[in-house]
C-alpha cells in the first residue's frame, strides 16, 4: 500500500507517446502564434507604437494581442456570463436557506421561502418574454438581480404574494369553478 504522501504526488499512468504528442501539438501552436506575432510586428502602426515605447515590435504585438484577448474575455464575462453570476448569487444562498428551513420546525421561514421560489420560478420561466419586452432597458439583468435580492433578503416576496399572487390566484380559481 502507498503512503498518503505518495498518493498526493503520484502521477497517473499515461499511454506511451501520448505526452510527446501533446507537447508536439503545444509546440506547433506556439510556433504558429509566433509566426503571427512576427507578421503583426511588421505592421506600421505596431512599429510606430514600439518606437515610442522603446520596445521591440514583436513585444508590442504580443502585448496588444494579450490586451485584446483580455478585453474580449472581460466582455464575454460581463455581457454574457454576468447574468449567470448574478443569478447564482441569488440562487445558491436561497437553496442553502431552503435546506435549513426544511430542517427547522418553524412554519414562517417555509412560507417566506415558498413565496420566494414562486417569484423566482415566475422570473425564470418568463425570462425570455420579459427580456423581449424590456430589452431596451439598460442593465435589465442588474435590475432583475436587484429585485430578486430584494425579494430574498428583505422578504419582498411576502409583499408580492399578498398584493399580486393571492389576488391573481383567487381570480384564476374563481374563473375555473
Amino acid at each position: 500500500a502507498m503512503s498518503t504522501e505518495e498518493d498526493k504526488t503520484a502521477t497517473p499512468a499515461v499511454a506511451d507517446g501520448y505526452k510527446e504528442q501533446i507537447m508536439a501539438k503545444v509546440e506547433e501552436a506556439k510556433a504558429k502564434f509566433l509566426v503571427k506575432m512576427d507578421a503583426l510586428a511588421e505592421v506600421d502602426q505596431i512599429k510606430m507604437i514600439a518606437e515610442k515605447a522603446q520596445q521591440p515590435p514583436k513585444t508590442v504585438a504580443m502585448g496588444l494581442t494579450g490586451v485584446g484577448i483580455f478585453v474580449a474575455l472581460m466582455f464575454a464575462l460581463f455581457a454574457v456570463g454576468m447574468k449567470m453570476l448574478l443569478e447564482l448569487s441569488v440562487y445558491i444562498p436561497a437553496v442553502i436557506k431552503s435546506i435549513k428551513a426544511i430542517e427547522s420546525k418553524e412554519k414562517d421561514d417555509d412560507t417566506e421561502l415558498l413565496s420566494f421560489w414562486v417569484v423566482y420560478c415566475f422570473f425564470t420561466i418568463c425570462d425570455p418574454l420579459i427580456g423581449m419586452v424590456f430589452f431596451w432597458v439598460p442593465y435589465f439583468g442588474l435590475v432583475k438581480f436587484l429585485f430578486l435580492q430584494y425579494c430574498y433578503r428583505f422578504k419582498g416576496t411576502l409583499l408580492i404574494t399578498k398584493t399580486v399572487l393571492k389576488p391573481l390566484y383567487a381570480k384564476i380559481t374563481s374563473a375555473m369553478k
